[in-house]
């Protein structure tokens, strides 16, 4: 969707012959964001077409890199300032070794469906059945895990594939490929009207997650924390701008995706606006309960503190300054 492929090979390429991050940090920077879901998406995108992250000082362009995980290796790497990001990929990021750390969040709960085809009458009726899957170590992924494992299954009671991208795993389960899959609101809204059906409504369950949030290096933090500090603010503005202005977002949901009609991101910009956090803190609890889930798969997450993927410092300045209290005219 919108050129993403094409511009990311040029973003790359352009980094390769200017000198990589350190030019990069010096001129414009460049923030992934790691969903073409409008449900994910789109406060990153309207921090850009609300003029949000010019007024903040911040020359920036998007680009996007499909998956979480991939987004935090090119964060790594330094072929980008700032990646969006969920727990899982930066927990996972951090303990392979990455100087990462969360910044600020957006969401701090799970709000994934599973939903598959009519003849799936209830959550029992998953087992033995085929899922399409994301990648390892995205929320997708760990979203699918954690629905199993509340009605007593695990991957190994299903037919894991791995496919991709929301679009994909949709399509694949409305073709009748595959049976079952897991997506956000946007994803779900797409399944219902290609025939497909509920089967556990995650969102309910309002489960402290840590999902998408903005994620730097410590590095980053370190050398140009007036950089970190603008953006923070931006995304912060970002939020309120979505929560206040829908007409408006909506039209940037369509600009960025095409092809659903208004009333699709109207239920999308609905369902996103209860769910987005006004003071922008992450969720230590969430990343708490995802490190547990973890521990089962990595031994080093057993000995990790939910603090040690997180600097609060900036989140912190913006509650101290009344930053956001202006913002939604509270003082």
């Amino acid at each position: 969707m919108i050129r993403n492929r094409s511009r990311v090979a040029i973003v790359f390429c352009y980094l390769a012959f200017a000198g990589g991050p350190a030019r990069m940090a010096e001129a414009k920077s460049y923030v992934a964001y790691i969903s073409d879901s409008p449900a994910s998406a789109s406060p990153y995108w309207v921090a850009q077409d609300a003029g949000i992250l010019k007024k903040h000082g911040l020359d920036v362009d998007l680009i996007f890199i499909n998956g979480s995980t991939r987004g935090i290796q090119s964060l790594i790497a330094g072929d980008v300032s700032f990646s969006s990001g969920v727990g899982t990929a930066v927990i996972n990021g951090k303990l392979a070794g990455g100087d990462i750390a969360i910044i600020s969040s957006l969401f701090n709960t799970l709000p994934y469906f599973v939903f598959g085809k009519p003849e799936i009458k209830s959550p029992e009726d998953l087992k033995g059945r085929s899922a399409a899957m994301h990648i390892p170590g995205t929320a997708a992924d760990f979203a699918l895990r954690l629905a199993l494992k509340g009605i007593g299954l695990s991957l190994k009671d299903i037919k894991g594939v791995t496919v991709g991208a929301a679009p994909a795993r949709v399509a694949a389960v409305a073709s009748g490929q595959l049976d079952f899959t897991v997506g956000t609101e946007g994803e779900k809204i797409r399944g219902e009207t290609l025939g497909l059906k509920v089967v556990i409504d995650m969102a309910k369950l309002n489960i402290p997650f840590q999902f998408i949030c903005t994620v730097a290096t410590r590095r980053m933090i370190r050398e140009n924390p007036d950089l970190v500090r603008r953006m923070v603010r931006a995304m912060a503005e970002a939020v309120h701008y979505y929560k206040n202005h829908k007409d408006s977002v909506v039209k940037i949901m369509q600009k960025y995706s095409r092809g659903p009609n208004r009333t699709f991101f109207e239920e999308v910009y609905d369902s996103s606006r209860e769910l987005l956090v006004e003071d922008t803190y992450p969720t230590l609890e969430g990343l708490k309960n995802t490190l547990e889930v973890q521990a089962t798969l990595d031994p080093k997450a057993a000995k990790a503190k939910a603090e040690d993927f997180v600097d609060l410092r900036f989140v912190d300045e913006l509650k101290k300054s009344g930053f956001i209290e202006k913002l939604y005219g509270k003082r």
